[in-house]
């Protein structure tokens, strides 16, 4: 955890904007207009940071060397952002992965460690999990799909 936040007290104005990027994704989730309307109005209302984000941040893309050092490999999702947003990416891998004692455990640690309450990182989760559809695997659309539906349409 202390690897996620040493990268998000970064600054890289060069990087890709998290918003944008996840603008482009979920107009290209295959998510219906009205959908994607919501979910591009959601985004757009976030807090803009300049944080820099992992983008896939997981155990699976930390590395122990011989002297015991961390490194973190896979950067091609790094973006400018919204730190929040990172942090949701993350538990809904562990989600995924049905690791939800893990989830929990780590947002818990995010939150307290950022002093950023859970239910702002939570009104990223449909934002993200929209964005994980472009991904297009049929194993992981029903799970995705029960986090971007969570808003009743009248």
């Amino acid at each position: 955890m202390l690897l996620q936040q040493e990268i998000q007290s970064k600054r890289s104005p060069l990087l890709t904007k998290l918003k944008d990027k996840m603008n482009r994704k979920i107009s290209q989730s295959g998510l219906d207009t009205t959908t994607r309307y919501d979910l591009h109005t959601r985004l757009n209302a976030m807090h803009d940071h300049v944080k820099v984000c992992h983008g896939d941040f997981h155990p699976g893309n930390v590395i122990v060397d011989r002297d015991g050092r961390l490194h973190i490999v896979d950067w091609s999702h790094a973006t400018q952002g919204n730190g929040s947003a990172d942090a949701a990416r993350t538990y809904l891998l562990f989600r995924l992965e049905g690791k939800d004692d893990w989830a929990e455990r780590y947002l818990q640690i995010f939150c307290d460690r950022n002093d950023v309450v859970r239910q702002y990182v939570s009104q990223w989760m449909p934002i993200v999990a929209a964005s994980q559809l472009v991904k297009g695997k049929p194993e992981e659309w029903e799970f995705l799909m029960r986090w971007v539906d969570v808003v009743d349409y009248q």
